[in-house]
């Protein structure tokens, strides 16, 4: 069968390039909130070995809030997530058919309501070994989160 080149053809060519072309943009942008994720809880942790508690909690909020807008790019195929998501979204983007969700969308909105809490007296409200916990299990998740953003991205 020959092929005959045609207007017709040469538009069906740059639409699969262009799909193409969003995809990869769609896996760079989920890639980049990764990233953008990492260096949130690099500089948490930073903020809490220097006690800077309140500081700390905000990092956990911006490192998990980058990670969930990197799964709602890869789940929505969209470049731009919403500047903020509802816990009914949250809940829908780190929800799997293996994984419930209810305790990471849970976890999520307490850090949310901590760090954005402006009066805050670190000497009363919370203890040292209690922000390493909120830290360490912020860590968790933020691993388990970019497990599932690195396997949708290598299926896709």
């Amino acid at each position: 069968m020959s092929y005959v080149y045609s207007y017709t053809n040469r538009q069906n060519e740059e639409f699969a390039i262009g799909l193409n072309d969003s995809s990869s943009r769609l896996k760079t942008e989920a890639i980049e909130y990764q990233k953008l994720s990492n260096h949130h809880i690099k500089l948490a942790n930073i903020m809490h070995s220097h006690n800077q508690f309140q500081a700390c909690l905000i990092l956990c909020d911006w490192a998990l809030a980058s990670m969930v807008k990197g799964l709602y790019i890869q789940k929505h195929h969209v470049v731009h997530p919403p500047k903020e998501l509802t816990m009914n979204e949250i809940l829908h983007i780190v929800h799997t058919d293996t994984e419930p969700g209810l305790d990471i969308a849970l976890f999520i909105g307490t850090i949310q309501h901590m760090s954005s809490i402006e009066e805050f007296d670190q000497d009363r409200t919370l203890k040292p070994n209690n922000i390493e916990k909120l830290l360490q299990r912020t860590e968790e998740i933020l691993e388990e989160l970019e497990n599932r953003l690195k396997n949708d991205i290598e299926l896709k």
